[in-house]
């Protein structure tokens, strides 16, 4: 079995002893493999600086197991190597079983090093105290009608951190519910009636059926501060009475159901498709219909997937633009598999010119989704630790988690490297190339999330027309 050596030292070891350091790390590599019959490769040293953990090597490592496509046995001294976080050093266990590699520490036997590293994980995890502390807190501030996070519209935190009313949004609030009480709107007429007035949210965005919806349920305007599932009636003055409030929950609930949108995430093109006629994203529908037969008179049911235009399902404008899901996507990833060879990347390479600043537009959004995927894999985490989950099943889905966050991690570090002007078009373009390669390669044996993730790093936008589609990459 090929075995590579992998070791992280500090930047005093650095100055002071590396090449004795080096050399002893070198020699335990070679004596662990020549005892296990093992065939030593090459190995990779990741020099730590104060303050920062260096991963330059270890990225490398990774490059060449993949390159390579065989199995390897990469040999640690022992797991604080891999990483000085427990958390990293699970996440690095499990990309590397992703690659088919299998992790040794020279120091110590353990028969399976993800159990292992998780039980440390699990040991740390119990000291940390500091969040639900912060959470008591924060549950107290609520109790008293302190307002925590962003205020509603017709709303802004005053002096003594309670709401107050902003006049000129509340009267637009007050507009909303005559609307639809007393002339008898629905939402969807609502958000129209206010865009072709001109009247904008308060970020100067066009008004949408959701946040329509979200005005007319929310009980802030009847003076009740709600937070961590407690209610505090009072805590501010009221925009609507409650005898009106209530009449319009009335309707809501009674209102006969439009059509339903299914979950974003079955929509794999979700956040990256266009209207080619205003601009505006197209989001994923879900439609059921059903039909008397011809013959017999049975029943039949029929679900049908489409990208629609935004600007026609929430705001009421533009045309009825719509495409079938299955053909959309169909024809994005022939399309992708096509721009894969080397003679369309050259002519793309000539004939793209950016039309989107995502540098600044991106970057936000990548740290939020980064966040919640963290927070996605310490779930899991905690339900290993606690038995709910199996190694096995970590495993599996783990190796996903990470592998979608090694894409935005790669996506994010682009932006900040072009941000710093600290890559040329040539490079970005070859990221770009590299990522279509590994999805013509790899599209059928990845998760429904990796592919999302990889079509977000190479896909700029995809622009839909009645008569054609146009697939724009990041280059």
């Amino acid at each position: 079995m090929k075995a590579i050596g992998y070791f992280r030292v500090t930047a005093e070891m650095a100055r002071e002893s590396v090449p004795s350091s080096l050399a002893e790390l070198e020699e335990s590599f070679s004596r662990f493999c020549q005892e296990r019959d093992y065939q030593p490769i090459t190995t990779f040293v990741d020099v730590d600086s104060v303050g920062e953990i260096s991963g330059t090597q270890y990225q490398h490592m990774l490059s060449y197991i993949r390159k390579q496509g065989e199995s390897f046995i990469v040999v640690v001294k022992n797991l604080h190597h891999l990483h000085p976080d427990s958390e990293e050093v699970m996440r690095c266990l499990l990309e590397l079983d992703d690659l088919g590699a299998r992790v040794l520490c020279a120091d110590e036997e353990l028969t399976d090093p993800l159990a292992a590293a998780l039980q440390v994980w699990s040991t740390h995890r119990e000291g940390e105290k500091t969040g639900e502390m912060i959470k008591v807190a924060m549950r107290h501030k609520a109790i008293r009608g302190m307002v925590l996070g962003k205020p509603p519209f017709g709303y802004r935190i005053g002096a003594d951190k309670k709401l107050e009313i902003v006049p000129e949004e509340a009267a637009i609030v007050g507009l909303i519910y005559r609307l639809y009480l007393q002339e008898n709107m629905g939402v969807r007429l609502i958000a129209r009636y206010l865009n072709e007035q001109g009247i904008t949210t308060r970020k100067g965005s066009r008004w949408s059926i959701v946040g329509i919806r979200d005005i007319l349920r929310n009980r802030a305007y009847l003076g009740t501060y709600s937070r961590f599932g407690i209610r505090v009636p009072d805590s501010h003055p009221s925009i609507i009475p409650s005898q009106t409030f209530n009449r319009v929950q009335e309707r809501l609930n009674v209102a006969p159901r439009q059509e339903r949108y299914g979950p974003r995430s079955s929509f794999i093109l979700s956040g990256l498709v266009y209207c080619g006629y205003c601009s505006n994203k197209m989001t994923g529908v879900n439609r059921s219909q059903t039909w008397t037969r011809l013959r017999g008179g049975g029943k039949g049911m029929g679900v049908y997937r489409y990208y629609q235009c935004q600007s026609r399902t929430n705001q009421s404008v533009c045309q009825y633009h719509t495409r079938k899901a299955e053909d959309l996507e169909s024809t994005v990833l022939t399309t992708l598999k096509r721009f894969s060879s080397p003679q369309a990347q050259e002519r793309l390479a000539k004939q793209y010119v950016p039309i989107v600043d995502y540098k600044t537009s991106e970057q936000p959004q990548l740290e939020r989704k980064l966040k919640l995927l963290d927070r996605k894999f310490r779930r899991y985490l905690d339900q290993a630790a606690q038995s709910a989950l199996s190694l096995e099943e970590l495993r599996a889905i783990g190796r996903d988690v990470v592998k979608e966050r090694r894409f935005l991690e790669q996506r994010l570090a682009l932006l900040e490297a072009e941000v710093r002007q600290e890559i040329t078009a040539e490079q970005r373009r070859k990221y770009t190339f590299e990522a279509l390669e590994e999805l013509r390669e790899r599209w059928e044996t990845m998760t429904f999330s990796s592919r999302r993730v990889l079509l977000q790093f190479v896909i700029d936008r995809i622009v839909v027309y009645d008569d054609h589609v146009e697939t724009l990459l990041r280059l």
